[in-house]
């Protein structure tokens, strides 16, 4: 295994890692893969999760570039006031440019947690570079549009009293006890129902769950099979199932896409049980994609106007 750091970018503002595998031990099908910062934190990932998987991946024979976006880590901020929705796919295929050119790799797999989630399915809808994503805990919603305060916190109290607490013997001593937070339950339960009649009345839905049922349409009509994969204690999840609704489910079914639910995790994979429960979906998910991803001829030199950035 290799590693070396990289400065990339068309102002050389960006810092990377590049993690390839030894001489004689790369994968002739030359599919790459980068890994997209989760939220505000450094490349290494939650716990260096990315740099284990990234050091998996060259035992497999994949060469992965993880890097940081402007303003993130060792990058430095951008000088333009360009919104970090569309900076942060710029950089992303200002990256794929970068490993394309050093390791004649035209094909990529965009893997993130949280935001870079985000990120690689926006790229995933509108870069031809790329043949699949893997998405970590994905938000519908992003953080900056969710609700604050009550009602931010009965959608956190309804996934542990309906998903996690309904399955503790203690926590059902606690309720017919009166020991349970009653106040907290009860908002759980309408939170619940909200969002339940949401999912049944497109009329009432967040408009962010129209646009990410578009954007699914257009990955899977690239060709990219997205596989997403949900941490089980993470609120997200719900939102996810609720925003694909009847879609995605058949989607699923039809084997255009995937949804993974990791069991006994949290949200950022602490645990090293988590984290390598994480490394085997991922091993896998990538083996799967490249075993469906078509063939592919070599391509043209690959220059930045071929590409539809997103608006």
């Amino acid at each position: 295994m290799r590693e070396e750091p990289a400065v990339f970018g068309p102002a050389k503002s960006l810092v990377g890692i590049l993690t390839q595998p030894v001489a004689g031990n790369s994968r002739p099908e030359e599919i790459g893969v980068l890994l997209l910062n989760a939220g505000i934190l450094h490349r290494v990932g939650p716990g260096r999760l990315y740099v284990k998987i990234a050091r998996e991946l060259a035992l497999l024979g994949f060469t992965s570039f993880r890097f940081d976006f402007s303003g993130i880590g060792d990058s430095k901020p951008r000088k333009d006031n360009l919104p970090f929705e569309k900076s942060s796919i710029d950089e992303t295929q200002s990256a794929l440019t970068f490993v394309q050119g050093k390791c004649a790799t035209d094909a990529f797999i965009l893997l993130g947690g949280c935001s870079g989630a985000r990120v690689s399915f926006a790229t995933a809808a509108c870069d031809p570079r790329v043949a699949g994503c893997i998405l970590i805990n994905f938000q519908v919603t992003p953080d900056h549009e969710r609700d604050a305060g009550a009602a931010s916190s009965a959608r956190r109290d309804e996934r542990y009293y309906l998903k996690l607490a309904v399955r503790n013997s203690h926590s059902w001593v606690r309720l017919f006890t009166g020991q349970a937070d009653y106040r907290k339950l009860s908002a759980a339960l309408a939170s619940a129902l909200r969002r339940r009649i949401a999912s049944q009345n497109t009329s009432a839905e967040p408009p962010q769950w129209a646009t990410f049922r578009d954007e699914l349409r257009r990955v899977i009509a690239r060709g990219v099979k997205p596989v997403f994969v949900c941490s089980e204690g993470d609120s997200s999840l719900d939102e996810l199932r609720d925003a694909g609704g009847p879609e995605m489910a058949e989607f699923c079914s039809q084997n255009k896409m995937k949804l993974v639910v990791v069991p006994r995790s949290d949200h950022t994979f602490s645990s090293l049980a988590d984290q390598e429960r994480l490394i085997t979906v991922v091993r896998k998910a990538i083996s799967e994609i490249v075993k469906s991803a078509p063939a592919r001829e070599t391509p043209p030199p690959f220059t930045a106007d071929k590409v539809l950035h997103v608006q």
